[in-house]
């Protein structure tokens, strides 16, 4: 296409009679403050103090790269037409927005310390030290928005591990009811309860993978099954955790129709439809045991989940 715009406009100056430079043409995008950033010929291109790659330039816009999806989060020109139209122009991070058709791809029009702005998701890309580029209670963490798992705390009656403490978080996100992470009086065994309160033939510390990293950590968490997706989520998990795209999980409870309450484990299996629970519960909540030598990893148990639908 700019070839073609470029043999018009030489056609034209020839009828006009005039001499054109096209090494020193350039083009002039618009940034999403209203200011415009001059790229030349070449593929070069500036925007206050940073550049663009010619790939940019060749795209019809200056962004930065989500490193997880590959989307271009700032702001930039899409083409429209096949007639060498201008592009429209959708809103980078912490931009205003008043609906998510407005922000670049890969962004939600969503709420930060800022208002109501384009932000990242879970994964995307970030700059600002106190995340005010992220939706909602996300953190920028090394460069992309995410939740922060707490520190190494390991310390008596019972701690959350930080495996834990990211869904709950992505949980709260969801707007689905949080029932705990450390068990009360009534879990005398089992992943609700820290190692150190359990005897060592506690089916819970059995194998290398129940090796505890912190004798206090808890390694379940119990998830409200409240939320308009939560049943679709439940039948997502489990074939996740059967072909490894969801490692370091020990066992599941729970119920695809809140009435009929199946488990799931290593040891039953992980078909789709589990074996019978023959417990009590867990029509209201699904129960989610870790192997407690994973208590630091990100299980993506809730990564991508939304009230109303997910991945």
């Amino acid at each position: 296409m700019r070839r073609l715009l470029g043999v018009m406009v030489l056609v034209s100056a020839c009828n006009d009679g005039r001499d054109v430079d096209l090494t020193n043409a350039t083009t002039t995008p618009v940034t999403a403050s209203g200011t415009s950033a001059t790229s030349s010929a070449s593929g070069s291109s500036s925007e206050g103090s940073g550049s663009s790659s010619s790939s940019d330039a060749d795209s019809g816009g200056m962004s930065t790269a989500n490193p997880t999806t590959g989307v271009d989060v700032t702001t930039m020109m899409a083409d429209t037409g096949s007639s060498g139209d201008s592009g429209t122009m959708c809103l980078a991070q912490t931009a205003a927005c008043t609906d998510v058709a407005q922000c670049c791809p890969g962004l939600e029009c969503s709420t930060t310390t800022l208002g109501q702005v384009c932000c990242g998701g879970e994964g995307v890309s970030c700059v600002t030290p106190n995340g005010e580029d992220c939706c909602g209670d996300l953190l920028c963490i090394g460069g992309v928005c995410g939740y922060e798992g707490g520190g190494d705390e390991c310390a008596s009656p019972c701690t959350q591990p930080p495996a834990l403490v990211i869904e709950k978080q992505r949980l709260a996100g969801i707007g689905g009811t949080f029932l705990g992470i450390c068990g009360d009086a009534n879990h005398t065994y089992g992943y609700h309860v820290p190692a150190a309160n359990l005897p060592a033939d506690d089916y819970s510390m059995q194998g290398a993978a129940n090796v505890p990293v912190c004798q206090w950590h808890a390694a379940a968490i119990d998830i409200g099954m409240d939320w308009p997706a939560s049943r679709d989520w439940l039948k997502w998990l489990i074939p996740k955790i059967a072909n490894d795209d969801i490692t370091g999980i020990a066992e599941v409870i729970g119920s695809y129709d809140g009435i009929d309450v199946r488990y799931w484990s290593d040891s039953s299996g992980w078909s789709v439809d589990g074996v019978p629970y023959d417990g009590v519960g867990h029509d209201t909540h699904t129960h989610v045991a870790i192997y407690r030598s994973t208590a630091l990893e990100d299980h993506g148990i809730l990564a991508g989940w939304t009230a109303n639908g997910g991945p």
